[in-house]
């Protein structure tokens, strides 16, 4: 991906919806609702978290089940809610699931923009000329680059880590290099990419499990245990091998290279760059092939 690249593609890349945003949105709504719907002195923390099923959007979050200064207004809190959260412009929708949960459908540019702010921050970190104008580092990425959780797997934390677990994390990365490698004989490119184009389930699923990373790791480090993040590790590489198989990055023979296929490319970097991160920050090495 060239430092411009992300502008020849199309869409906004700067308009986005992390569980982060999330977090952030829902705190400014909680601040602006009518005097009497939330309760006094609540400062719990905002969990966003993701659904059971696929059908019920992206994210959920039961904020205004827990925030809500009675039971009888938490169904007219968490309309507030879903009303300011309709006015973000990655947020396709958002309803209210009884008691008090908010369910959050994304656009999907504003699920893809996870994967252009992954590449573009690890590009800016290795000197690979984006400008600093461009999106910072992940929480993620800067585990592996600037060691921000390094008490939690180091010194904080006395977790036990599963061998097998890292061999799951092992083997999606490899079949992430192996699918690279193919992509790049087959002459696919991440220039003109449209991450947009990502609506595939099992690319809303592997999306989802990018972005939602930075939040397992504030789960770990609120418990001091390492199991949350570990286990979102895991279900991102499990999702990314899915992913592959149903959504092949490299086309037929008898099938055009488009622009959904330079995409899945972009997508699948940002994958690699993830889970080796991850896979440094067990203490692992991060093979390209087993």
């Amino acid at each position: 991906m060239t430092p411009d690249s992300s502008s020849q593609s199309g869409p906004e890349y700067s308009v986005r919806v992390t569980p982060e945003d999330l977090q952030t949105a829902l705190a400014r709504a909680l601040a602006s609702a009518d005097a009497g719907l939330v309760a006094p002195g609540f400062d719990a923390p905002i969990d966003v978290l993701a659904p059971t099923r696929s059908d019920l959007g992206d994210w959920t979050t039961p904020v205004a089940l827990r925030a809500a200064a009675s039971p009888d207004r938490r169904t007219e809190l968490a309309a507030h809610l879903c009303a300011e959260l309709r006015g973000l412009p990655a947020v396709a929708d958002a309803v209210i699931a009884e008691p008090g949960f908010v369910n959050v459908t994304l656009t999907p540019v504003g699920r893809a923009h996870i994967v252009c702010n992954i590449v573009i921050s690890a590009e800016t970190d290795s000197g690979g000329g984006a400008g600093p104008e461009r999106t910072p580092l992940p929480a993620l990425l800067a585990v592996s680059y600037r060691g921000s959780a390094q008490a939690l797997f180091a010194g904080g934390c006395d977790d036990h880590i599963d061998p097998n677990a890292v061999q799951v994390l092992q083997r999606g990365h490899a079949a992430a290099c192996r699918e690279q490698r193919r992509a790049h004989r087959a002459g696919i490119a991440t220039e003109g990419v449209d991450p947009g184009s990502l609506t595939h389930p099992s690319e809303t699923r592997m999306l989802n499990a990018l972005a939602g990373l930075p939040s397992a790791l504030e789960r770990s480090r609120r418990l001091g245990g390492a199991e949350p993040f570990l286990t979102a590790l895991v279900d991102l590489a499990d999702t990314v091998e899915d992913w592959i198989r149903r959504c092949p990055v490299t086309p037929t023979v008898d099938e055009d290279i488009t622009v959904t296929h330079n995409s899945r490319l972009l997508a699948l970097r940002a994958v690699i760059i993830v889970l080796a991160a991850g896979l440094r920050q067990l203490g692992a090495s991060a093979p390209e092939r087993i």
